[in-house]
C-alpha cells in the first residue's frame, strides 16, 4: 500500500501499477526491440484497470486491515518494498494473471509481513 493518494482518486495499489506500466513504457521507447518490457507495461496496464472495481471487495477489505496493523508496527515500509519488486519484477520472473491476483499476491505479502503466515 502506497502512503500516497492514487492519481485521480483511484487506490494507491492502481496507482503503483500505473507508474510502473509508466516506467516500462518509458524503457520500450529507449528501446523499442524491448518486448518483455511492453508485455509487461500492457500486463500492468491490465492490473491497474482490473483491480480498480475490487476497491469495495472483501479481499480488499482484508488487505486494508492487514496494511493498517502493518502500518501501526512499522512494517508498512516492508510491504512497499516488497510490493515494488514485485511490480518491478512482473513479466521478469514475477507474473499475476488478473487484478484478483494481483490483489491476492499483495495479501499474501502482507500477511507474511505481518507474520500470519
Amino acid at each position: 500500500m502506497s502512503g500516497q493518494d492514487g492519481l485521480d482518486g483511484d487506490p494507491p495499489e492502481v496507482t503503483d501499477l500505473v507508474r510502473a506500466a509508466e516506467w516500462r513504457e518509458r524503457k520500450v521507447d529507449t528501446d523499442p526491440a524491448d518486448e518483455r518490457s511492453a508485455r509487461a507495461a500492457r500486463q500492468l496496464r491490465k492490473l491497474a484497470a482490473e483491480l480498480r472495481p475490487l476497491g469495495d471487495s472483501k479481499l480488499f477489505a482484508e488487505y486494508a486491515c492487514v496494511c493498517n496493523w502493518l502500518s501501526e508496527s512499522d512494517g508498512l515500509s516492508e510491504l512497499q518494498m516488497r510490493a515494488h519488486d514485485f511490480r518491478t519484477m512482473l513479466g521478469f520472473g514475477e507474473w499475476a494473471e488478473t487484478g484478483e491476483d494481483y490483489l491476492r499476491a499483495l495479501m499474501a505479502m502482507a500477511q507474511e509481513t505481518f507474520g500470519m503466515q
